[in-house]
């Protein structure tokens, strides 16, 4: 789950190839896979039959076609941090390589629209299969729509057709620099609550909520702790990691200090599997998988749990959680 679900575009991109500008073998090259002096790529030529089903001109456009991702960078971003969001080109017909790509330019759907460009002749440049990356800083916290508004590669001269290209960024809020000087968030501050769950193939989340009942601003800041706890109140194995990768049901957060102020909400996402695996797929369910009525939580920080009603069963008593996140909505995929 380390990168994001790159969301793949079809545009039409006609015109002669350039020397250089792919990279990656081809049935021109020469031993080892490098590509003989002074050779080029050949263009894929268009069958006899989609010729004459769509003209020469429309033919020609399909056999030049080529399909450009868009991938952000792996952790959600904060507001004032960096975001970094890379187009590559590759073209839809055989051979498979990358292409490269000399110029794109992004809308970060908050106003803002950042280009990139690089020569196609120099000999000074990184691999066509390292795209071409567009960075930008939020200065405002929601979830924003990125999509390519233009892009060159450079076997063709002028703009191709971007339609449809964009993916879905969430940017979650920086805590306010004077929040550094206010105390670490107590069990008594804080009400932790359970609820949201999510599944998906054999994957279950829960979402944990944490209100800020008392009067004076406090902060949080890394991952939480628990302890699973049956109904009967005895303690069930419980092994916690922490999620820096992210897992299946929520992409990677770093961990930033989050400002809880008076009657303000922040939370931390979980996840466990629900299907036994390995030695224990032969136990009983209940054996492999205990269910647990509830959760002791400790604050990233504090010194005392809180109970926190949650009926969940992971199996082994394995849990991913996220680092405390500001708000108290789940943090999910584009």
């Amino acid at each position: 789950m380390n990168n994001w679900r790159a969301v793949v575009l079809s545009l039409a991109c006609a015109g002669a190839l350039v020397a250089g500008c792919g990279a990656g073998a081809s049935p021109a090259a020469g031993p080892g896979g490098r590509r003989p002096a002074g050779s080029r790529s050949p263009v894929p030529a268009a069958s006899a039959a989609l010729v004459k089903k769509l003209g020469a001109s429309a033919a020609a456009s399909i056999a030049h076609a080529v399909a450009l991702s868009l991938e952000p960078s792996d952790q959600v971003p904060f507001t004032g941090e960096v975001v970094t969001v890379t187009a590559q080109a590759t073209p839809t017909t055989a051979p498979v390589r990358w292409l490269r790509l000399a110029s794109v330019t992004v809308s970060f759907g908050d106003g803002a629209s950042v280009s990139a460009s690089q020569s196609c002749a120099s000999r000074h440049q990184a691999p066509a299969v390292s795209g071409l990356a567009v960075r930008h800083a939020y200065r405002r916290a929601g979830r924003f729509t990125v999509q390519v508004t233009s892009a060159r590669t450079c076997v063709r001269a002028g703009p191709v057709n971007t339609t449809g290209a964009s993916v879905s960024m969430p940017v979650l809020p920086s805590a306010p620099p004077a929040s550094a000087a206010w105390p670490p968030c107590t069990q008594g501050e804080v009400r932790i609550s359970a609820g949201g769950t999510g599944a998906g193939l054999g994957h279950v989340g829960v979402l944990f909520t944490l209100h800020n009942i008392s009067a004076a601003g406090c902060r949080l800041l890394g991952y939480p702790a628990l302890q699973l706890i049956a109904s009967n109140g005895s303690q069930l194995p419980t092994t916690v990691h922490d999620a820096a990768a992210g897992t299946y049901l929520f992409p990677p957060v770093a961990p930033h200090r989050v400002a809880l102020a008076p009657g303000g909400y922040a939370a931390f996402e979980l996840e466990y599997e629900d299907n036994p695996f390995g030695a224990r797929a032969s136990e009983p369910y209940a054996t492999a998988c205990p269910p647990a009525a509830r959760a002791d939580v400790t604050l990233p920080g504090a010194s005392a749990a809180s109970a926190v009603t949650a009926g969940m069963a992971p199996c082994g008593g394995e849990v991913w959680v996220s680092p405390v996140i500001p708000g108290r909505r789940w943090i999910t995929f584009p």
